[in-house]
């Protein structure tokens, strides 16, 4: 038994020592924790309007791909990015809510869209992507660094671009696909998504129920293992797109995604028990219309948005309803301006408000465009954008600009800098008690620049990218306090730190070895702060991993696809003055499929073995995760 815990022991060394090859340490470490990560790229179309990504030339920027999205089919976008992405995912325990940490940002200062509409909760700022299932989106791209030109003010961080309306015409068509999925603590799942599709029209949908009852075992703060209490969840959520093609040239679609979302939440470990609960229900819809000219397009699409969150906790007794609209719509115009250079000019409206509260409203509108364009004679490409928005009484401009030298055929080099801007959330202005209506804007900029190399022979495939980034926010915004929490200006936070990513395939015959290594080292820190005798300055923000990282090992092989992947997230400071931390934790992440195609129809059978070295941690403080556990799903695809 000694024997084999050994070797356990020394696989999972050598899977962090092949992360930490790829990483470089820019700094000496207060904490010692390191590894790397899984990245895949991808290029595909986007739909009209939402190309501003070809326009941010010097930013990072990925695709997940359709390989990497099917096997995680069942499980959500949380678990996906946290396993493939060096992108900590802050998770209140296994079925709870989970937010973005882009470059040491807070959530807030993250953004989500899907087809090109913002959908993070209007009052919180933040949304949950553990509510939002794979199998419900086409595409995933995901956009590092603050955009705030091209993405709106309060997009500092970084942001998660979502596609669920892949439109293709004249197809004839039909496409379907049928899943199911069982795993530990009671996890049962299916989903539909299917198209039809003719010369002048295309029909969409998909549907996804999900329940499961998470009562996992964990170590109490006595020591002693038990169950998770109060764990349930239950979900079903909906998709639904129809495109007419009015013309050669106009085209008219309509999607809708509609979800309710009902979890228990379970007791944090200084608790005794609980009787909480949530349900989450949302409700998008969108409407687009795209021209297609002589050498452009236009574009507009209007849309709303609805979020209700219903609370309970029968133990005090405390109920609470908290409803949410977002209304937004976009008008653009994109043009060649010659073989070489094209310019996009849009104009984003957006007001928001809660139910039955006439003074919590925001308004926002905006001008903005970028420019981009080649210098053949310096390999070049150079890309401007601005913004200028009026959120109620406050008006900003936001400008940046981005540069790609492709120097050589395997050498490219980039460099971007953007300015970046947030006012306050509705619930950290009005929210009662606490909200704090002397907030301030954050505001500040943030630069990044870094390279890639890549060559292929004989079947040998070598990708290598690294960057380093910079950002400094000012007035920027924390939650603080006792029995009653309040956000307060802390002054000023300079994050800083380097990214890396390496990727070597080999083809062998008909086997296809691939792995994938990626690290993030971040460096995110209080200047100065309001607060008198605050023991914040020169401290890490709390729950900013300095080091995260992920690697995969897989191989494709005659209808099989097997993969191992390994993620490790360091020390999280739960205090401002890092008097507190969360320890680092590893998981092991095993992954099997085999599909058949017979008469049209594709068969799949896939399994998962999730954090197969029993690793105890928690990724927030006080909420521990789930030891080993298993997934297992059967396809049909036509």
């Amino acid at each position: 038994m000694s024997r084999c815990l050994q070797h356990i022991s020394l696989w999972r060394s050598v899977m962090v020592g092949m992360c930490l090859l790829s990483t470089y340490t820019a700094s000496a470490q207060t904490k010692h924790d390191t590894l790397s990560d899984v990245q895949i790229r991808a290029t595909h179309k986007s739909a009209a309007g939402e190309d501003k990504k070809d326009f941010s030339k010097g930013q990072t920027m990925q695709t997940i791909d359709s390989a990497t999205m099917q096997q995680h089919s069942l499980q959500s976008v949380a678990t996906m990015i946290a396993q493939r992405l060096p992108v900590f995912v802050k998770a209140y325990s296994f079925n709870g809510l989970a937010t973005l940490n882009f470059r040491g940002s807070s959530a807030a200062q993250s953004q989500v869209f899907w087809n090109g509409v913002p959908i993070q909760n209007a009052a919180l700022g933040v949304a949950d992507i553990s509510a939002l299932p794979v199998l419900m989106v086409n595409n995933v791209n995901v956009v590092y660094g603050g955009s705030g030109a091209l993405y709106g003010s309060g997009n500092v961080g970084g942001a998660l671009l979502l596609q669920t309306d892949n439109t293709l015409f004249g197809t004839g068509h039909n496409q379907h696909l049928l899943t199911i999925g069982a795993g530990s603590f009671t996890q049962l799942s299916g989903a539909y998504k299917g198209s039809v599709s003719g010369k002048k029209w295309f029909v969409s949908g998909s549907a996804s129920v999900q329940r499961a009852m998470n009562d996992y075992k964990f170590s109490n703060s006595y020591g002693q293992t038990e169950r998770m209490p109060n764990g349930r969840i239950q979900s079903a959520a909906g998709t639904a797109t129809l495109a007419r093609k009015l013309n050669e040239k106009n085209t008219l679609k309509l999607s809708a995604w509609g979800q309710v979302y009902e979890r228990q939440i379970p007791p944090a470990l200084f608790e005794p028990t609980s009787k909480k609960t949530q349900t989450d229900k949302s409700l998008r819809a969108v409407a687009t219309w795209t021209k297609i000219l002589t050498s452009g397009s236009l574009y507009a699409r209007t849309s709303l948005v609805h979020d209700a969150t219903d609370f309970a906790d029968s133990m005090l007794p405390l109920y609470s309803t908290n409803a949410v609209y977002q209304y937004y719509q976009e008008a653009g115009w994109r043009q060649q301006i010659t073989k070489r250079s094209e310019l996009l000019l849009f104009a984003p409206v957006q007001v928001s408000w809660l139910q039955g509260n006439d003074t919590a409203r925001q308004r926002r509108a905006a001008l903005a465009g970028a420019y981009a364009t080649e210098i053949p004679a310096a390999k070049m490409t150079v890309s401007i954008q601005f913004r200028g928005e009026q959120i109620d009484e406050q008006r900003v401009f936001l400008p940046g600009a981005g540069v790609r030298s492709d120097v050589t055929e395997w050498l490219q080099l980039r460099a971007n800098a953007q300015r970046s801007y947030r006012v306050p959330t509705l619930n950290e202005l009005y929210y009662t008690p606490g909200g704090n209506t002397a907030l301030r804007p954050e505001e500040g900029w943030s630069e990044d620049a870094g390279y890639w190399v890549r060559f292929r022979k004989n079947g040998f495939a070598v990708r290598h990218e690294a960057g380093v980034f910079a950002r400094q926010m000012n007035n920027w915004i924390m939650w603080l306090g006792g029995a009653i929490w309040t956000p307060h200006n802390i002054a000023s936070v300079h994050s800083r730190g380097t990214e890396t990513e390496t990727q070597i395939s080999k083809q062998l015959g008909s086997a296809l070895l691939q792995l994938d290594v990626a690290s993030m080292y971040v460096l995110a820190t209080t200047q100065n702060s309001y607060i008198p005798g605050d023991g914040s300055i020169g401290k890490q923000i709390p729950y900013t991993p300095r080091y995260n990282g992920r690697a995969t090992l897989s191989c494709n092989w005659r209808g099989w696809r097997m993969s191992y992947n390994h993620t490790y997230t360091g020390y999280r400071f739960i205090t401002t003055d890092e008097s507190s931390w969360l320890e680092p934790y590893q998981t092991g992440n095993l992954y099997a499929s085999w599909a058949k195609t017979r008469h049209h129809y594709t068969y799949r059978f896939t399994v998962q073995v999730n954090n197969i070295w029993n690793e105890h941690y928690s990724v927030a403080g006080f909420r521990p995760m789930p030891g080993i556990n298993w997934l297992a799903g059967v396809a049909l695809e036509r």
